[in-house]
C-alpha cells in the first residue's frame, strides 16, 4: 500500500505551461484525504516553486535543491541538508569561469551570479519563465568564487547553455575532473551540481524515515536525470511519458506525459480508493 507520493515538478507534475492541471490537483487532494503523504521533490529552491504548488495545504514536507535542503513547511524549519564545501565550489567556479556558459550558485538560500552572467540570462534560458526566476532571485556579484567565503556551504550550482553538444560534453567531462561532486540535469538547457549526498533518492529516504514509512511504501514520479536516484529508491518508480531515455529505462512503470495528467494517471493505477 502506497503511503507516500513524491514527484518532481517541471515536466512532471507541472505541464509544459508550468501549470498544475485540474485532474492532477484533484487526484493529489484525494490521495491526501486518504492519508497519503504528498511530497514535492524538486531541483528548485522553495521560494522558486510556483505558487500553485506552494499553496497546496496538504503538503507539509518538501525536498528542494535536489535534496540539499529538506523542509518542514508547517514549522518553517530545515530538517536535513547536504552542503558542498565552499572550497570545492570555489574550484568549480574557476573552471566554469573559463567556459562559454552562464552559471549561478546557491549558498545558504542566496543565489549568487557574476554580473557578466546576469546580463546574459535571456540568451541561455529555456523560456521567459526560467529567465524571470533567475533574474528575480539572483544577487549579481563581481566574483562568485570569492563571495563564497562568507557562506557555510553550497546547496547547489547550476550551469545554463542552449548548446546541447557542449552540455552533453560537460556532463561527461566534469564528473571526471570533480569526482566529489554530483552532476545531473532536469531540463534541456542546464547542468545541476550538488554534493553527492544531495540527491533526490536520499531525500526520499530521509522523508520516509522521518515519517516512519517504509521506502517500499513510496511512489515517485520523474522525467529528468536528477530524478533517477528517486525513481530507483521508491517502492514504485514511475517515469513520465515525456521522460528522458535514462529514466524510461529504469522505471517500474511509464505513465502519460506531463501534458496529459501523467501523475494523476499513475496514482490512479496504483492507489486504491481514488475514484471509488
Amino acid at each position: 500500500m502506497t503511503r507516500l507520493i513524491a514527484f518532481d515538478l517541471d515536466n512532471t507534475l507541472l505541464n509544459s505551461k508550468k501549470e498544475v492541471t485540474p485532474e492532477n490537483m484533484r487526484v493529489l487532494e484525494k490521495a491526501a484525504e486518504l492519508g497519503i503523504e504528498i511530497v514535492p521533490v524538486t531541483g528548485r529552491a522553495w521560494p522558486g516553486v510556483p505558487e500553485n504548488v506552494r499553496s497546496m495545504e496538504f503538503v507539509r514536507y518538501a525536498v528542494t535543491l535536489n535534496g540539499a535542503e529538506i523542509i518542514d513547511l508547517k514549522n518553517n524549519e530545515t530538517i536535513a541538508e547536504a552542503l558542498m564545501p565552499p572550497e570545492r565550489g570555489k574550484t568549480l567556479c574557476r573552471v566554469i569561469d573559463e567556459l562559454p556558459v552562464v552559471y549561478d550558485c546557491i549558498a545558504d538560500g542566496v543565489r549568487l551570479m557574476k554580473r557578466e552572467c546576469y546580463g546574459r540570462i535571456d540568451s541561455v534560458s529555456e523560456g521567459a519563465w526560467q529567465a524571470k526566476i533567475i533574474r528575480d532571485s539572483a544577487n549579481p556579484v563581481d566574483d562568485v568564487a570569492e563571495a563564497l567565503a562568507k557562506f557555510r556551504g553550497i546547496q547547489k550550482m547550476q550551469i545554463y547553455t542552449l548548446d546541447n553538444e557542449l552540455r552533453e560534453a560537460l556532463l561527461k567531462a566534469l564528473p571526471v575532473v570533480f569526482p566529489k561532486a554530483l552532476f545531473t540535469s532536469s531540463i534541456p538547457n542546464n547542468i545541476e551540481i550538488n554534493d553527492p549526498k544531495a540527491n533526490k533518492g536520499d531525500g526520499l529516504r530521509t522523508i520516509a524515515d522521518c515519517l516512519n514509512i517504509p521506502v517500499s511504501a513510496t511512489m515517485a514520479f520523474g522525467d529528468g536525470l536528477n530524478d533517477i536516484a528517486m525513481i530507483r529508491a521508491a517502492g514504485i518508480g514511475v517515469a513520465m511519458g515525456n521522460a528522458c531515455r535514462e529514466v524510461l529505462e529504469i522505471a517500474d512503470h511509464v505513465t502519460a506525459d506531463c501534458d496529459h495528467d501523467g501523475v494523476a494517471e499513475g496514482i490512479k493505477t496504483f492507489c486504491r480508493g481514488i475514484d471509488d
